[in-house]
């Protein structure tokens, strides 16, 4: 009989230490040395070094949980601010995508003819003539209050200094 209640009793050890073991109260890898309370109020029952452990841990999981929030806010922050960065480009290449002049908007010039008979390239050479409808366009940009034969001029110096013959 005395056997056999120290067969029950070490057999209840056994299935005690068994329970503790089971894979639903095993702590993995990842949170081995850290405390995982399992609600707010967990650590109230742990006393001494516990205890301490226990409330810098829940500490440090409030802190790594408000850095994770931060950088969440700041990164859509970020997106938003991109987002409004390029619809404020695209807005502003729209506006400054205007048509370059062309030749009849040169012609409409006053001076243009004069001009033209000073400048036989206007015309009948493609690439002149074409640098000289583009960079018109820049030129009125730049420099507004350039008009009639004064802007028709500073059209040719431009253009002849792009197309100078290369001297050897």
């Amino acid at each position: 009989m005395k056997t056999l209640a120290s067969l029950v009793i070490v057999l209840s050890v056994c299935a005690s230490a068994y329970a503790q073991e089971s894979p639903t109260q095993s702590v993995t890898a990842d949170r081995l040395g850290s405390w995982s309370p399992r609600d707010s109020n967990s650590c109230d029952t742990i006393y001494g070094e516990g205890r301490q452990l226990c409330l810098a841990d829940r500490y440090r999981m409030r802190q790594e949980a408000q850095a994770s929030e931060d950088r969440a806010a700041l990164q859509r922050a970020q997106v938003e601010n991109l987002r409004l960065h390029n619809e404020l480009l695209r807005q502003e290449l729209v506006r400054s995508q205007s048509p370059a002049p062309s030749a009849a908007d040169l012609a409409a010039t006053p001076g243009f003819a004069n001009w033209q008979t000073e400048n036989r390239w206007f015309g009948s050479d493609r690439a002149r003539t074409e640098y000289a409808l583009l960079y018109a366009k820049d030129l009125r940009r730049e420099q507004p209050e350039l008009s009639g034969r004064s802007f028709l001029n500073a059209l040719s110096v431009r253009v002849n200094e792009v197309f100078a013959p290369v001297k050897r």
